[in-house]
């Protein structure tokens, strides 16, 4: 009686066995199973950068007659310097404006400006000074979140920084600052003094008047 008991515990445990062995062979152990079953992953890569220039460049802030290590972040809107050894990120303030970068001879103004229907209080690229107005850039940036593969068949998506289309602004002699138009009829209404050389170039490089990315082109007739 013995053995039959005996037997019978010997054989309900090899079957277990076998069936836990086939339950391990049916998922394969990695490595990376292996991590991630201990809570342990490796970092997703992040493709691009938060920067608009992956190396600091000389800059002068303001007034101050020394340069400082600068670069600009177009996802933060922000802008890094290094200050005796040190990484910081200066305070948005105007005594801190402009900021001219002197490697590529690019000048930021921290400006306050509409953006999406709100107030910000931002920086602004200085593309080109016109006779009655500066035209003024917004560079930025966005990110994409990347996400670890689910499964044998799920991919690995990695985090990405993507750049976003400039935004133009015109900052008149007076200070006010207004987003680039859309139209012909637009720019007009924003430089009515201006109408008969705005039509003239439109007229003359066959542009058409309702594409805003004609108006890069139209700087001449503003000058």
């Amino acid at each position: 009686m013995k053995r039959i008991l005996f037997l019978s515990a010997f054989v309900s445990t090899l079957v277990y066995c076998q069936q836990g062995n086939a339950n391990v062979n049916n998922s394969p152990v990695t490595r990376e199973s292996l991590l991630a079953r201990a809570g342990y992953v490796n970092p997703l890569e992040t493709k691009g950068s938060p920067y608009l220039y992956a190396e600091y460049k000389k800059a002068r802030i303001a007034n101050n007659q020394k340069l400082v290590d600068m670069r600009y972040n177009a996802y933060k809107d922000e802008v890094d310097i290094i200050n005796n050894g040190k990484n910081m990120t200066i305070y948005k303030n105007p005594e801190y404006s402009p900021i001219h970068i002197i490697d590529s001879d690019e000048i930021l103004h921290l400006l306050e400006y509409s953006y999406n229907g709100k107030k910000v209080i931002g920086y602004l690229f200085e593309v080109k000074k016109l006779e009655t107005a500066t035209l003024l850039m917004r560079i930025s940036k966005t990110y994409d979140k990347g996400k670890y593969a689910q499964d044998s068949f799920d991919r690995e998506k990695e985090n990405t920084y993507y750049d976003l289309p400039d935004i133009f602004y015109f900052q008149k002699n007076d200070g006010q600052i207004l987003q680039l138009p859309k139209t012909k009829d637009e720019l007009i209404k924003m430089f009515p003094e201006k109408k008969d050389k705005i039509e003239t170039e439109v007229k003359d490089k066959k542009l058409n008047p309702k594409n805003m990315k004609m108006f890069p082109q139209l700087f001449r007739a503003l000058s």
